[in-house]
């Protein structure tokens, strides 16, 4: 029984880790991937991130412990959650930050080139009069 507990435990930090990477793209669209450039707001942000993220852990660890019946609190129970978190941030949440750094990125560039185009427009309008 301890076996299938570790085991459901374990789904659970994974169901975590996709919870984080949803809060991670939104944290990402809302204050940018790159931390030394975060303001107050940011921080506030990333820090009300942090706190739903681990509400919504909590939530899913009582849901599973309700349905599956564990009625005690045991140290594997932590353990699987941490384990199962821990191989979904070494492995799949790496994918994702991937691809939201390169979509950033890409986002990024194609706003400073249209800048750049305004800027250039405007320079060239105001030698023309």
């Amino acid at each position: 029984m301890e076996i299938f507990i570790f085991l459901i435990c374990s789904i659970c930090g994974i169901v975590s880790g996709v919870a984080y990477d949803i809060l991670y793209i939104a944290r990402c669209a809302v204050c940018g991937v790159y931390k030394e450039a975060y303001t107050v707001k940011d921080r506030i942000f990333t820090a009300a991130c942090d706190l739903l993220y681990m509400l919504l852990f909590c939530a899913v660890f009582v849901f599973a412990s309700v349905v599956f019946d564990f009625y005690e609190i045991r140290w594997y129970m932590f353990l699987g959650c941490a384990v199962g978190a821990l191989l979904y941030l070494k492995s799949f949440h790496l994918i994702v930050a991937f691809f939201v750094k390169k979509v950033y990125n890409k986002i990024t560039r194609k706003r400073e080139v249209a800048n750049d185009e305004r800027k250039t427009r405007k320079i060239i309008r105001g030698s023309d009069g």
